[in-house]
C-alpha cells in the first residue's frame, strides 16, 4: 500500500504541471482569436464587381491606368484582406491580377475588422460603377 502514496513534492510536481498545462490552453485560446470572423470575410465578396481604379496600378510591366475600369477581387483570411484588380477588357481568367490594396489587422482600431474602415480604404483607391 505504500507504494501508492505521493510525496509532498511529487503532488506539488504534478499540480506545477497541470497548472501550467492550463495556462498554455488559456492562452492559445486568446491567441486564436482572428481580427475578422469567417461570416465577415464571407461578406466582403458582395464588393467584388467593377470599379474606376482611382490610382495607376502595376506590377512588372504591366499597369492598368488610372479611371480605367477594373474588375475587383478579395481574397480575406483570418490575418490579412487582399484586393486585386484586373482591367475590365481582359479575360477573367486569362487577364493579369494585380494587388491594389493589402489590409492588415493594425490598418483597423484595436486591430478588429470595421466595415467602415475597409470601405473608406477600399474607396480611397477604387470608385464604386454606377
Amino acid at each position: 500500500m505504500d507504494y501508492m502514496l505521493l510525496s509532498k513534492a511529487q503532488i506539488y510536481g504534478k499540480c506545477v504541471f497541470i497548472l501550467f498545462f492550463l495556462f498554455v490552453l488559456f492562452t492559445s485560446f486568446i491567441q486564436c482569436s482572428s481580427f475578422m470572423s469567417k461570416d465577415a470575410q464571407t461578406d466582403l465578396k458582395k464588393y467584388e464587381g467593377e470599379y474606376i481604379i482611382l490610382t495607376d496600378a502595376s506590377r512588372d510591366e504591366y499597369t492598368i491606368p488610372k479611371g480605367e475600369r477594373v474588375r475587383i477581387k478579395i481574397i480575406a483570411t483570418e490575418d490579412y484582406i487582399k484586393i486585386y484588380a484586373m482591367s475590365a477588357k481582359s479575360d477573367f481568367v486569362k487577364g493579369e491580377w494585380i494587388l491594389i490594396l493589402y489590409l492588415f489587422p493594425d490598418d483597423f482600431e484595436k486591430e478588429k475588422f470595421n466595415q467602415k474602415v475597409f470601405e473608406d480604404k477600399l474607396y480611397q483607391v477604387l470608385k464604386p460603377v454606377k
